[in-house]
């Protein structure tokens, strides 16, 4: 019905252009600060205001393409952007301008969709005016005609009515659907907001869950590993060892990724030495080079300066990803992990890291799969080599962060090379200190004084695990199971270091931890007799949850040191070194 009367319009006009305005003035009434021209399927032309323009080649562009799309196009020239719209149910084509709007009006669908209704508003209103004056031509009929033709005067005000309702009707829908679609968009994205904190929680708590018996199973794997076993005992044990930490790095990978992909990321920018980077780095695959009959080495370029500022574990980490892969897909070949000098602008240095090998190659069909999350060269690939396929994506998405990105140049049976190019400030030199002395259970050291020790733990694998960790180094140890548990201990005895797990029943590690902290700060610390001393106790948490925001909590709550689970010795020999000095 509405195409009809749209036709009944163009039907009607004559040649003089003031009738093609008459369909101009109710849409530069409703958009005043837009440009408008009508042109119609017999080339004649007709702007609002008249000064408005367009190019003959333009012109005919958006002609062409809007009678052929039959829906709204857009045209971009000189720095301008004109539209083309094909009237519903003519051949006629507005074309305009709206230099007010600075995004293009197609980006948004909000936006366009209620230009497009603005447009046939103006119809409408056109139509309204034809009616207006058929009302006011049938009135002086009416008035000529009088009783006489009093049913036809009935029937066409019925019409009248009925044309008037469709009016309102059609701007109710309007109204309508736009505050539908407007409430629409705000429930959908609560809902993504949601499903993203859920997201978020699920895997928080997934990467607890697994933390939790990786930590028994390396920590035992490990003092198992230092007990007298026969040659087939000890292949056993070093197995088990090396799935768990393999399982480790699966499990941090998905972290990360989840961490990537939320937005809560944070690269650190400390100084850091580019050649113990790489050097780390080459040592971590040094056993594996030789069981694969392999040669791994690295090159820093000697234009680079010693030391840069960044975040070297993400780093290192990216590194660690790239050689990993070419160690795994050689053999009987070389590794190669360089450090080359771009350029130089200020303190600030273009550095481009690489890892080079003479292995298997990537088909070139297969070279942009593999940069993809789960994804590797082909089907075989996981079950002859392993792995997920994270590892290589998340080194592109940590790569992007420092600014660079990952490329790859290879030939299949005859080596690849990945690298990337970012730019990091020279650290600003300062006083060399001596590093401390880190004493770890394979030197077999014990602490220099006896330390007695509070592991707050619900965990019982865990418990015997930190309780025997902690007697290695000669310490006394006492167990508590949850936070009460812990501060009827602190009645009774004193500690030198509190091990603090997080995550409790009954009273967590966080709320035991602010509850100790309040005792010491009030004169109620002489009913404790591990809190009655002038320095406060030392608190140190333990957690499976390893995010940057989990480590702040720890210290937020009041805690002096944290350590993730699995327990890294060697950081907690450190820790235990430190308090007994």
């Amino acid at each position: 019905m509405f195409d009809e009367q749209i036709d009944g319009i163009f039907e009607d006009l004559a040649d003089d252009l003031a009738e093609l305005r008459v369909v101009l003035e109710p849409l530069q009434a409703l958009v005043p600060e837009g440009f408008f021209q009508l042109c119609d399927d017999h080339g004649r032309i007709c702007s609002l205001p008249e000064n408005f323009n367009i190019e003959p080649e333009v012109r005919s562009r958006l002609l062409a393409d809007a009678r052929r799309a039959h829906t709204l196009i857009s045209f971009e020239r000189d720095g301008q952007r004109f539209y083309g719209y094909r009237l519903p149910g003519s051949e006629t084509i507005l074309l305009f301008q709206l230099p007010q709007l600075t995004d293009d009006l197609l980006v948004d669908s909000f936006t366009r969709d209620g230009f497009v209704n603005t447009i046939q508003l103006a119809l409408l209103n056109r139509i309204n005016q034809e009616t207006v004056i058929e009302n006011r031509q049938l009135q002086r009929h009416i008035k000529g005609l009088g009783l006489q033709h009093q049913k036809l005067i009935d029937e066409n005000y019925e019409q009248y009515q009925r044309i008037q309702e469709k009016e309102k009707e059609y701007a109710r829908k309007l109204e309508s659907e736009i505050a539908r679609q407007t409430r629409e968009l705000r429930e959908a994205n609560i809902r993504l907001e949601e499903a993203s904190r859920m997201k978020g929680e699920f895997l928080a708590n997934m990467s607890h869950e697994l933390r939790t018996p990786m930590n028994a199973i390396i920590g035992f794997a490990g003092l198992l590993a230092e007990s007298s076993l026969d040659e087939e005992q000890a292949d056993f044990v070093e197995t088990i060892r090396k799935s768990s930490a393999s399982l480790l790095v699966l499990i941090n990978d998905i972290l990360d990724l989840a961490k990537i992909e939320a937005g809560k990321l944070d690269l650190e920018e400390i100084p850091f030495d580019l050649h113990g980077l790489l050097k780390s780095v080459t040592d971590m695959f040094r056993s594996q080079a030789l069981d694969k009959n392999n040669k791994v080495m690295f090159v820093q370029d000697q234009k680079l300066p010693a030391k840069f500022m960044g975040d070297e574990n993400r780093l290192r980490q990216v590194l660690i990803n790239l050689t990993g892969n070419a160690m795994k897909f050689t053999k009987n070949g070389t590794v190669d992990v360089l450090a080359d000098f771009v350029k130089q602008e200020g303190d600030r240095f273009a550095i481009r890291f690489a890892v080079s090998d003479s292995g298997i190659g990537i088909p070139p069909d297969r070279q942009a799969a593999i940069f993809e999350k789960f994804t590797q060269a082909d089907g075989s690939t996981t079950r002859k080599y392993g792995g997920t396929g994270l590892g290589l994506s998340i080194s592109c998405q940590l790569v992007e962060l420092m600014h660079g990105e990952v490329q790859l140049e290879s030939a299949e049976g005859k080596g690849s090379t990945f690298f990337f190019v970012i730019s990091l400030p020279k650290a600003v030199d300062e006083a060399p200190s001596e590093a401390p002395k880190i004493v770890t259970a394979e030197s077999g050291d014990e602490v220099k004084r006896k330390l007695r020790v509070l592991v707050v733990e619900d965990n019982l694998v865990n418990q015997k695990l930190a309780t025997l960790l902690v007697k290695r180094q000669g310490c006394e140890v006492d167990v508590a199971g949850d936070g009460f548990q812990a501060l009827e201990k602190l009645r009774q005895f004193q500690f030198d270091l509190i091990l603090m797990d997080v995550q409790m029943p009954k009273m967590d590690g966080h709320e035991a931890t602010r509850k100790i902290r309040e005792i010491e700060a009030t004169s109620a610390r002489i009913k404790y007799a591990g809190l009655a001393g002038i320095d406060p106790v030392e608190i140190v948490g333990l957690t499976a949850h390893a995010r940057k925001e989990d480590e702040q909590k720890c210290y937020d709550s009041g805690m002096n040191g944290f350590l993730t689970k699995p327990i890294e010795r060697d950081k907690l020999n450190e820790i235990l070194q430190k308090r007994s000095h």
